[in-house]
């Protein structure tokens, strides 16, 4: 049988909670809730010695819209006796089960556990009950520019993309190209967001191919915006001349175009990726019959 204490409110503190932004429209609508029909389910707290208190292992929320808005003097809590680690866990399974953690604070809450308590992902899946990849996915957004993890914690930039950027481990200025480029697409989809990333890895595990001159022709970038240069296209760019026998100068310009035709699809530009490809198919027939 669970047994609920009266505990003044002054002798309880918050724990060390995973959430960081408590929403205070939220909290008054969970004050009112609580006045009009009382706390149904007490706040969980246990004894610190650290403090000589007790300490909140799982019911903040309730606890602050009873203490600081509602001006209760005592709380009813269930008492438990836990180690650090138990508490830590049943916090973390509080959170994540009502959904009061935003993807940020849910992935340092994954990577502190690992962390103090020398977790594996696979250990910390069981202790949760939740998927290693789940877990894996939210520590991965730790990789991003903390302007970008601003985003996700106020839901301006959808988890969906903002995984794939994490997954792709961009260096920062790859990822604000990458962001600054979904916002302006006006009909991003997950497949185009996921072309135009790799192109981004692709161009800084090969040292930044598309920023310089390839095969001595003019410079292109792979990024469209007003600053930088679109790729080139046989209509309106002629190959460089690059070789000491044709066969050489044949295929350094097979791969300028082929280069070319990979930018263009990575800036979801079909058509021009076609027109790319064909030019560069033409000069290997070219190539073939010399």
């Amino acid at each position: 049988m669970t047994n609920i204490e009266m505990i003044s409110t002054k002798e309880i503190v918050p724990g060390n909670n995973d959430r960081t932004v408590f929403d205070s429209i939220a909290l008054q609508q969970l004050a009112s809730n609580i006045n009009d029909h009382g706390l149904i389910q007490p706040i969980t707290v246990r004894w610190f010695d650290e403090t000589n208190c007790f300490q909140i292992v799982a019911g903040e929320r309730r606890f602050r819209a009873c203490k600081d808005i509602l001006n209760w003097s005592e709380i009813p809590a269930i008492v438990k006796d836990l180690t650090d680690n138990e508490a830590s866990v049943i916090m973390l399974a509080e959170n994540i089960a009502r959904e009061d953690l935003d993807p940020i604070d849910e992935a340092h809450a994954y990577k502190s556990r690992m962390d103090i308590y020398g977790l594996t992902v696979k250990e910390l899946a069981k202790l949760t009950g939740l998927s290693p990849i789940k877990i894996n996915f939210r520590i991965k957004l730790l990789s991003l520019r903390s302007d970008i993890q601003d985003l996700i914690r106020t839901g301006n930039l959808k988890i969906g993309y903002a995984q794939i950027l994490a997954d792709a481990n961009l260096d920062q200025n790859r990822q604000l190209i990458s962001i600054r480029e979904l916002r302006d697409n006006k009909q991003p989809s997950t497949k185009w967001f996921r072309a135009f990333v790799n192109a981004l890895l692709e161009q800084q595990a090969q040292g930044s191919m598309f920023e310089m001159p390839l095969l001595g022709g003019p410079q292109f970038s792979i990024i469209p915006n007003s600053k930088m240069s679109l790729p080139p296209t046989p209509s309106d760019t002629n190959p460089p001349t690059i070789g000491k026998s044709t066969k050489e100068i044949l295929s350094n310009q097979s791969n300028f175009w082929s280069s070319a035709a990979t930018a263009w699809d990575a800036i979801g530009k079909p058509f021009k990726r076609q027109e790319c490809d064909a030019a560069a198919k033409a000069l290997q027939l070219a190539l073939g019959a010399i």
